[in-house]
Order: structure tokens, then C-alpha cells, then sequence
């Protein structure tokens, strides 16, 4: 049978990054229709530091599907058992193999988009919460989780599917009850899940509530109590958790809890991984909390657990073991706290997200560079706060803000106004009767408060005149490239964001992609962009004669 070997893009950018020589698994799954999907790598375990097993890290039901080879110039056939897959990236093109019943033979793949990863699978959240109790040495700690595992894995097991009477349970039948929404356990689950009013790309998601069924577990004998007085010490943690498993929208109803319960265990086991790790490093500390990052650049989940009371810089080592495991770049953070799928409570601003997303595309027949990652589109009377005719280059810069926390740099919460006045004061750029004003702050200003509230050094850009911003292409192309950060841009008495540019280096043709703080209406994404506030706008939307300052922001190197 021939095998349809489909690559997500993302790893092949990942791999195409790679110039050191490197060996190690490839993860993905089967999915119904037949097609093989290599979703993600694994370097070889003796490559790296990581103490525990990496494919924890991965969402259900990614396994392992074969090898991958980082090398230099000729290769040899890959050694592999029957079903399996290779990809071998020898720095000028990536070759895949397949073994089939005739031995391993060179075979063709389809690029993966991450559009149509979205659209072939639901993203499930499964939230659970464990008081992890048990005496402080190794062996207790595994045989604590052990038994919490082996709770999950029975029948025990159910999964409540929020707002509606969906119940499902780990055993054969896989439903404990339908409700009133479903009239048979063998429907896709993609039948289940609404799609709400997202785009076709969009990442569907669901979520589940575990909890146990203390009527259907076997009846045992009556407990024991045993008092013993001898002092001892006890490590006691809460575990608040979401597991993260990927459902493929064909997939049984009856079918999906089995799925559910792995992701809840695959928790469980990096949990008793960092109770371990207090044991011996005093500086790792608190409860255990679940943060499942989704970064641009990996193209699929990666479910990590953290320690609530350690610090990040603390936890470095352990992320760039990580990193390292699966090719991740060392120079840009894509598994900190800040780059988790859930928002926690007020870290992230509540506003419209990546605004452009939809837009037609420029007139500009060009080199089209955006933004890379996440944003918030913050403009005037947001917040209950009227800024309005004055709060332009403040709304612009909590955007750039924005994006150094949704891409997890930083923590710190989105300043306000008067915060963001306070430091200008302080920093002795102002005098003390600017806070609470309503003046005007412009690039200069912005690139203060960035590099002082959250240690972001800026480049900046000066010129004399709109006219002059058309010239800018080249070197604007560059720094979304290199650094994929909005720019402040001020000029005369207003300031905007830009988030792209479409330049054409032969005839210097150019279009920018604007986004507009000045916009004072509901965060209502049809009006944005069809009445401009977010769109591409030509060199004539300048001021031909006011001068112009950008701040461009920099990436810190760091993970």
C-alpha cells in the first residue's frame, strides 16, 4: 500500500534551519483518510540533557513514526522497520524515505500548511485538578502518581463536555451519556463541536472537564487505617492542569475519551518529573500549572508543566534542553509561561487579536513581510478610558507591548496611561505635572518606555517627510524579517502602527499595512477592516510635509 507522506511546514523550516549534523525520531499519526503526518522531531535522547521522556511534551496522539538526519552533502538509506518514514535534510533539499513491504525506497510528501492541519483536527482542552500528597523521597512520589494514573486509565474516568450533557467515559462503551444534542456514540466528533463564527483556518477547540465516577468503580474491601508516629516529611502539591490532544473531526464519539485520558497521564508523568526535581533543587517551588504553548514557529502544541513559584530564570536550562530536543531556535522564547494558550487572569489585554488576517492583499506587486506572531489592536476608548485626540502613540505602543507578552518576553501586565506617564517622569524625561495630562507622547518617548519598563531596546528610523517613507522599503522588509515587531510610527500630531509592508524592489513600488489607533468604536472586526482602520495604505497616506520618526522595536536574544 502506498503511503501519502504529508510534512508540516513549520518542521520543514525548522529542519532547513539546521546546519549542525543532528539525528533523532520523527512524531506525528495516521489519520483515517490514510495520509502520514510528520507533525514534529525528537533529537536522539543521547544529544541532549533532558531528564525526562521528551514525548511527554507532545500532544496525544502524536508518536513515533521514524527517523530524521540533519547532515552534510551524501547520505545513506535510512535504516527502517516496516511502516516507517524518514526525512533527511542534507542542506540542499529534504529526501523522504518510506519502508514498505519491498524495503526502504526514496517517496514524494505534500508541505503540510498549518490551515490544513487546523481543519483536519479539534483542539481539545481536558482541565483537571489533583492534590498530589506523598512523603518526600522518589520511590513515594512514583507510587503516589502511579496510583493517580492507573485512576485515570479506569473506567472511573469521565469527561464532561462543557455546556452540554455530553458525558464521555474511558471504557468500551466510551459514553456514559449522550444528552440531548447526540443520538449515537458513533458520530465524528467533529459533528459535536460548533465552529462558531471563526474562519475556516481558524484552530477549532473544545473543552472537557475531567472528574471521576466513583458509581461505576468495582466495590473493594472494606479500608484499613493504619497510625503510624513516626515523623516524617511530606511533599504536598495541587496540580492544575489542562491537557492538550489533538481529535481528528472523523474520529468516534465513542472513541475520543480513550484519547483524553493519555493526555491527562502524559501530565500526570511530567508532574511526578518536577516533584522529583523539589526534592533535590530548593529553588523549584509551588503548586504545578500546565502551560501549553502553541508558538508560530512549531505549528503544534507543546504541553509543558511549571512549578508556580520558581522563577523563569531559574527554569532556563530546563527550557533550552527543550528547545534543543526539538530543533527549536535558541534565541526567541516559545515555551515560557507567556507563551500559554490560556490567558491568565489579567495578563493578557482582552482586545481584537492579529486584525489584519483576512484582508485582500495590497496592490503592490511585491516582497509582502508582516508581523510575526501575535499582537493586540489597542485604540482610543478602550479600557473605559477616554483618550481620544490625544492617546495615539500610548494606544500604539500597549500594541507593540502586546506582542512582546503573546510571544513571552515579558510578564509584566500592559501599562496604562498614566503608568506609562509615571515612567517618563521618573526616568527624568517629563516634568511631574505630565501625569494624569493629556498630552502627546511620540517615538522617542515610546522607545524610553519600552527599554525602561521592559529592558526592549528600539532602533529608530527619522525622516524629513512622508514622501521620504517610500524609500523605506527595503530597509523596513528587513525588520519584520529579522524581527517580526510592529513599528510605532509619528508624524506631525498623529501616530499609527505599522504591521507590514508589500514593496516591490525593482520599480520601489510600496504599501503599507496599517493599523489604526485613532478608531473609536466597538472591537467589532467587520468594521475594521472594511473601513480601513486595519489595511493597506499607499506612500500618498503620509504627510508630505511633516517629518517622521519610527520606533522599531528589538527582539531580546533569549529563550
Amino acid at each position: 500500500m502506498e503511503i501519502h507522506l504529508c510534512v508540516l511546514s513549520q518542521l520543514i523550516q525548522r529542519l532547513e534551519f539546521q546546519v549542525t549534523p543532528v539525528k533523532g525520531s520523527v512524531y506525528g499519526l495516521t489519520t483515517n483518510d490514510g495520509r502520514v503526518l510528520a507533525v514534529t522531531v525528537v533529537v536522539s535522547s543521547n544529544s541532549t540533557g533532558l531528564e525526562h521522556d521528551v514525548s511527554l511534551l507532545l500532544p496525544v496522539p502524536l508518536v513515533r513514526i521514524g527517523s530524521f538526519n540533519v547532515c552534510k552533502g551524501d547520505h545513506t538509506m535510512p535504516d527502517l522497520e516496516e511502516g516507517e518514514v524518514s526525512l533527511v535534510w542534507d542542506q540542499i533539499e529534504l529526501h523522504t524515505y518510506v519502508r514498505g513491504t519491498n524495503g526502504t525506497e526514496s517517496t514524494k510528501f505534500t508541505t503540510l500548511s498549518q490551515d490544513e492541519l487546523n481543519q483536519s483536527f479539534i483542539m481539545a482542552k481536558v482541565a483537571f485538578s489533583f492534590d498530589v500528597s506523598a512523603k518526600d523521597s522518589p520511590s513515594s512520589i512514583r507510587s503516589t502518581v502511579q496510583s493517580l494514573m492507573e485512576q485515570v486509565e479506569s473506567p472511573a474516568a469521565c469527561f464532561r463536555f462543557l455546556n452540554s450533557k455530553l458525558i464521555l467515559q474511558n471504557s468500551e462503551e466510551g459514553v456514559l451519556t449522550l444528552g440531548d444534542s447526540l443520538s449515537g456514540s458513533d458520530k465524528p466528533v467533529g459533528s459535536i463541536v460548533k465552529i462558531g463564527k471563526k474562519k475556516a483556518s481558524s484552530q477549532q477547540m473544545t473543552y472537557f472537564q475531567f472528574m471521576f465516577c466513583r458509581s461505576v468503580c468495582p466495590a473493594t474491601n472494606a479500608p484499613v487505617v493504619r497510625i503510624d508516629n513516626r515523623k516524617v516529611n511530606v511533599l504536598s502539591v495541587v496540580l492544575n492542569g489542562e491537557a492538550i490532544v489533538y481529535l481528528e473531526k472523523s474520529l468516534p464519539v465513542s472513541a475520543v475519551a480513550e484519547l483524553l485520558a493519555q493526555g491527562v497521564v502524559q501530565q500526570l508523568q511530567l508532574a511526578e518529573f518536577w516533584l522529583c526535581k523539589q526534592l533535590t533543587d530548593k529553588k523549584i517551588k509551588g503548586s504545578l500549572t500546565s502551560v501549553n504553548s502553541l508558538h508560530f514557529l512549531a505549528g503544534h502544541v507543546v504541553n509543558v508543566i511549571y512549578p508556580d513559584d520558581t522563577e523563569e530564570a531559574h527554569l532556563e536550562g530546563y527550557r533550552r534542553e527543550v528547545h534543543r530536543t526539538l530543533l527549536f531556535p535558541l534565541n526567541r522564547p516559545m515555551i515560557r509561561r507567556g507563551n500559554g494558550l490560556t490567558l491568565a487572569s489579567g495578563s493578557k489585554s482582552l482586545v481584537l487579536t492579529n486584525t489584519h488576517i483576512g484582508l485582500n492583499p495590497s496592490k503592490v506587486i511585491g516582497m509582502v513581510r508582516t508581523v510575526a506572531g501575535t499582537y493586540g489592536y489597542h485604540h482610543y476608548m478602550q479600557d473605559k478610558f477616554d483618550d481620544n485626540k490625544w492617546g495615539c502613540a500610548y494606544r500604539s505602543l500597549q500594541t507593540l507591548i502586546s506582542w512582546f507578552r503573546y510571544q513571552g518576553y515579558t510578564e509584566k501586565p500592559i501599562p496604562a496611561h498614566r503608568e506609562i506617564q509615571k515612567c517618563l517622569v521618573d526616568i527624568g524625561d517629563k516634568p511631574s505635572s505630565f501625569i494624569g495630562s493629556t498630552q502627546w507622547i511620540g517615538s522617542t518617548e515610546v522607545g524610553f518606555v519600552l527599554d525602561n519598563m521592559f529592558n526592549i531596546s528600539s532602533r529608530f528610523i527619522f525622516v524629513n517627510s512622508g514622501a521620504e517613507l517610500a524609500e523605506k522599503g527595503r530597509e523596513l522588509a528587513i525588520h519584520f524579517e529579522t524581527q517580526g515587531t510592529p513599528i510605532m510610527i509619528g508624524g506631525g500630531v498623529l501616530a499609527h502602527t505599522i504591521i507590514g509592508v508589500d514593496w516591490n524592489d525593482e520599480n520601489g513600488d510600496i504599501s503599507f499595512l496599517i493599523l489604526d489607533p485613532h478608531y473609536t468604536g466597538n472591537d467589532d472586526l467587520s468594521t475594521i477592516q472594511s473601513k480601513g482602520w486595519c489595511g493597506w495604505k499607499g506612500p500618498d497616506f503620509w504627510n508630505a510635509s511633516a517629518y517622521y520618526n519610527l520606533c522599531l522595536p528589538q527582539r531580546p536574544m533569549c529563550i
